[in-house]
Parts: structure tokens; sequence; C-alpha cells
């Protein structure tokens, strides 16, 4: 093992020690005297009969705040927006998008009601939905990665001042959770009888779109009941972090190999497809997963970086599932027109 090696498996061991309650985790996190500090939740939700919808709200101490709206409508397309100036309420809310825990780890109300727009078109969405975790929150901290994983890559990097005040960025919290979403859905005021299977974040820290240069976050709910995610991240300061984890039935398990983004074969930067194979344990079988991306929901994130998420259709192991594939890329570095790509 190397000096380097060393000297950052003991920093990022540290940082996994960190403990926080449920109800620490769920509230809102604001640093005013922290350079691009952010506090970001997002909740997505699937139904069978093909509605779809994805909503952020994200709190920054220096920059304008983000938030989306957009769903997908079987037979009409996807409307929605994103980054309007709302005004920020008390806790999750922003105009009339609002977030509500009502009991920490486990349910939430997620509401919103207003127009939203596809072109010139416009419908309008009454949501008022109940969500309730199937399994326990992740805490990246804990579970997805390993202070190996993490520390092999950044110890790869030339370290010198301007490095470390960017691996500010890489210390962040971030969990996630899977679970059902019952309520109204309406739409043009047709009440919609449905029910959504989805999955949520929420994260906190210093996020600095430009210094992001590729990505995925593939979080998919399998047939069987499992939950996972599988997720890459190159900075421009730090190439190739992943992040993943198995929801196996009764536990989280962090795997233990994915791809970089060489070893993906992609029909372009921003495919509507994707293969590749994954591995749980060392010296374990690899498993392959593969999704097909559906319906699609675009962002542009500070003019500098390009994200796009979609409903997808997922197989791992032989097992069918959906969820959510999101793909970014840097559109200073890789090139402003992504068409086709």
């Amino acid at each position: 093992m190397g000096l380097k090696n060393f000297l950052i498996y003991q920093k990022i061991k540290n940082k996994k020690s960190r403990e926080f309650s449920l109800t620490e985790l769920e509230k809102k996190h604001r640093t005013e005297n922290v350079r691009s500090f952010n506090d970001s939740s997002y909740f997505a939700g699937i139904s069978k009969e093909g509605y779809t919808f994805v909503t952020r709200q994200a709190f920054r101490v220096d920059k304008y705040n983000e938030n989306w709206m957009m769903v997908h409508i079987p037979g009409e397309g996807v409307f929605g927006f994103e980054n309007r100036e709302l005004e920020e309420g008390e806790e999750f809310r922003q105009g009339n998008i609002a977030y509500i825990c009502e009991k920490p780890g486990e349910e939430w109300k997620v509401t919103y009601e207003g127009p939203l727009p596809q072109g010139e078109k416009s419908g309008l969405l009454k949501l008022d939905l109940k969500w309730k975790g199937v399994a326990p929150l992740v805490v990246f901290d804990k579970v997805g990665t390993t202070y190996k994983q993490v520390g092999d890559q950044i110890a790869k990097e030339k370290w010198n001042g301007k490095f470390f005040k960017k691996l500010r960025e890489l210390d962040q919290v971030h969990y996630e959770q899977a679970g059902k979403m019952t309520g109204k859905f309406e739409w043009n005021g047709k009440s919609i009888d449905t029910e959504f299977i989805g999955v949520r974040d929420h994260s906190w820290g210093v996020r600095n779109w430009e210094d992001w240069s590729r990505h995925f976050w593939l979080l998919g709910l399998l047939e069987d009941g499992r939950f996972f995610n599988f997720s890459m991240i190159s900075y421009n300061f730090v190439k190739n972090l992943q992040a993943a984890f198995i929801y196996d039935y009764d536990h989280y398990k962090t795997m233990y190999k994915i791809p970089n983004f060489d070893e993906i074969k992609m029909d372009g930067l921003m495919p509507h497809s994707l293969s590749f194979d994954v591995q749980k344990e060392k010296n374990g079988p690899f498993k392959n997963v593969s999704l097909e991306m559906k319906q699609f929901f675009p962002f542009h994130m500070d003019k500098d970086y390009y994200l796009r998420q979609a409903k997808a259709d997922f197989i791992y192991d032989g097992v069918k599932g959906v969820g959510i594939a999101e793909l970014g890329v840097n559109l200073i570095e890789y090139g402003r027109d992504i068409s086709g790509r």
C-alpha cells in the first residue's frame, strides 16, 4: 500500500464512522457559509398503467434553487418544468411543490397542484400522494461504497491544494429508499385510479455541476422484491467513482464491482439501452444487468451539465423490474450538440 492510499483510506474511514438519527437525516440542511452548498431531495413514481412522474427540489445557498416536476401521461407524452423561480417555503417546499415528512425513514407526503406545459400545450396536475417505504433507508456512508474503492481512485490523481479543495464535493451525505405511493393523482380534472412504486433520495453537501464530467445513476425495483442502485460518476478532478448496492429481501449488500465507463459498450454519449455485468462478491459470479429506457425527462443543470432521466425496464440476472435510469454529460467537455448521442 502506498502512502497516498493509506492517508486517503484513513480520511474516508473517518467519514464512514459518522452517525445520523433518522430525524437528522430527514430534515433540510443549510450551511450558509459554505459556497455551493446544496440540499437535494427527489421522488419518482411509476405505475403499471404507464403513468410516471419525477420531482426534485434543491436548496442552494449562493445560487438559485432548482426544482423539477415532470409527468408522463400515456397517449399524451411528457409534461413539466424545471428550475422555475418558485418561492421557498418551510422545510421541503418550493411554490406548489411540497415534500412533507410524516414519519422519519418511513412516511412522506408529496403534493403539487398546478399547470404543466408541453410546448404550447398545458395540462393540470393535482398530486397528493402518501409515500410508504418498503425497505429501510440506505445511507451511502455505510452501504454502497467502500473506503478502498473510493480511496484507490482518489490516490490515482495528482494531489495539490486545488485538488483537496475540490475533494470537498465528495464529502456529502446521501441516502436512498424504495417505496410505494398511494393517494390522489388527477390529470385535467380526471382522477386516475392508480398506485406507484418508486424511489427517493436526499443528499446534502457541496455540489458544482461544472465539475461533473459524466455519470450514470440506475435504480431498479425487481419483481421479486429486491431493490438496487448501480452508479458511476467521473468528476473533472477524479474519475470512475462507483456506488452500488442491492437490497436482498432483508438486508443491503455493497456490490463488489461494477464497470467503469470505458468498460461499457455505449451507443453514443446518451444511449437508450445499456447492458453490463456486475459482481456482488469478490470471486463471485458476474451477473448481467440490462435496461431499456422508455419515457425521457431532460434537464439542464447550470447550463454546464445535461442530465436525462428515463423510466426504464430492467433485467437483473434474469429477473425483470422497473426503475429510473439517469445519465449525464458535461456540455462544455463533450460538446453542446448531444442530439442523437
